[in-house]
């Protein structure tokens, strides 16, 4: 079943259950309000007409009867109230509303008993009697000599009362209807929001599976279903510079395999074949070793962005001195640096900081890191390797003076598929992930790495590195 379908039933089984039970509710809240008020009504004219009898009652007893019959004639034509009076035998002494010698006497029902204790009572008519069933009425007494002399029973027909009822209920369910009509098209609506674009996103994802990374859906609203259109369209378009990067740095390795070995192929060949002669093969022998040494180099990038990504990376700290790693590092670059006419300057905060850290990855991250500075940087030019202390933390920096970077290319330096173009022609040794590796193993110590640079300025690469206790 579909989202849409699964949203709509929820949401219009909740709906027609809320209704149902507001109906019923709202149903028995009129009912008893109605029939409250009425009680009341009756309690109310049911005490009038018992003061009356005793008034007349105390002036001149059965002489005044027909003239309390005219008087309670007058309330049930004014009222159209049915009136009983009955005496403490439960006799009928007066009636209005009820058919001619319908029943000359009331028994001692359960319901009418009360009153002639000095209770009042409201009730709904009595089984006992087909004629008092259908009414609701109210008995109040009446006293002679300090003694409950008889009662007035006053009452109102139900079927009036359940006319009203009725009414009221037929126009509430008209009124829940219409809304019902109403709350079913904002829900149809609200449910074909929510999964049209969930369709087109889950028709996205399929497209994009299929490898068409140029897909996109459009948003529309500020709601959590558009923020997750948004957050899909970044990761299609990151997806999509991830490709990129990617078919740029196969196009780059290819290059850079296919350059070193079509050299190395070339000499081989002028050897094997002595078209250079035996006094220079080993200028030309020694070429062929730094080309392969290049090749391993970038074979070996390769294999660790390989296992970087298969994997966590497995830290061995021990308490090492940074500035002798630092000085070592330096020291293995000298001849490079010679024969590139680079000078390569440090300063130290301390003669010695010792660090808690895997001393092996540091090592590999300052080589990296110098290394590529060197590519970097012009003949005549400077690198510095320089150490501070900040907050319990050493912070290790490699400045050099070379041609710098764009606000653009600093983005995605050290993205593992990235190799800015600028590389190109400054240094073919470059595979364009040595980076990508430096930020995992300094991430993977929990410390940061971060680079400052500008066109034509130079660049400083920074990372940190704990104080061992």
């Amino acid at each position: 079943m579909r989202i849409f379908s699964k949203h709509l039933l929820v949401y219009l089984g909740t709906i027609i259950i809320s209704f149902v039970f507001l109906g019923l509710v709202l149903t028995q809240a009129m009912r008893g309000f109605l029939t409250d008020q009425r009680a009341s009504e009756l309690t109310s004219l049911a005490r009038r007409v018992s003061m009356s009898m005793e008034n007349f009652t105390a002036l001149g007893g059965v002489r005044n009867l027909h003239l309390l019959a005219q008087e309670l004639s007058n309330i049930h034509s004014y009222t159209d109230a049915t009136i009983i009076i009955i005496d403490s035998n439960y006799n009928v002494m007066i009636s209005h509303g009820l058919p001619p010698g319908s029943f000359p006497q009331i028994d001692a029902f359960e319901e009418i008993a009360p009153v002639m204790r000095g209770e009042v009572v409201a009730v709904f008519g009595t089984s006992h009697h087909p004629i008092l069933e259908p009414l609701l009425f109210a008995g109040y007494p009446f006293w002679v000599g300090g003694e409950v002399a008889g009662a007035a029973l006053v009452g109102f027909s139900m079927a009036e009362l359940e006319t009203a009822i009725g009414e009221m209920y037929r126009i509430t369910m008209i009124a829940l209807l219409i809304t019902g009509a109403f709350t079913f098209i904002l829900i149809y609506t609200s449910s074909r929001s929510i999964s049209r674009p969930l369709r087109q996103i889950n028709d996205a994802a399929k497209v994009i599976a299929d490898g068409d990374l140029e897909k996109r859906i459009p948003v529309h609203g500020k709601d959590e279903v558009a923020e997750l259109a948004k957050q899909f369209n970044k990761m299609a378009e990151s997806l999509g510079d991830q490709e990129k990067k990617r078919n740029a740095f196969i196009a780059n390795i290819s290059h850079d395999i296919r350059s070193p070995l079509t050299s190395m192929k070339g000499f081989l060949i002028a050897i094997n074949d002595g078209i250079i002669p035996p006094s220079e093969q080993p200028y030309y022998i020694n070429i062929v070793l730094d080309e392969s040494e290049r090749l391993i180099k970038l074979a070996n990038d390769i294999l660790d962005l390989n296992r970087l990504q298969e994997m966590e990376i497995t830290l061995g700290k021990t308490d090492f001195d940074i500035v002798s790693l630092v000085r070592q590092t330096i020291l293995g670059f000298s001849r490079l640096a010679l024969d590139k006419k680079i000078m390569i300057t440090s300063h130290f905060a301390h003669p010695e900081d010792f660090v808690s850290a895997d001393e092996d990855k540091i090592r590999r991250v300052l080589y990296n890191l110098i290394d590529n500075a060197l590519k970097f940087t012009e003949a005549d030019g400077e690198i510095i390797v320089e150490t501070t202390i900040t907050k319990e933390k050493v912070e290790i920096s490699i400045s050099d003076n070379g041609s710098g970077m764009t606000e653009e290319e600093k983005k995605y330096i050290f993205d593992r598929f990235y190799k800015g173009d600028s590389s190109r022609g400054k240094d073919k040794m470059g595979s364009g992930i040595g980076l990508s590796i430096v930020k995992a193993f300094i991430r993977a110590h929990g410390e940061d790495l971060w680079v400052e640079s500008s066109l034509e300025s130079g660049s400083v690469f920074y990372f940190t590195l704990p104080l061992a206790n």
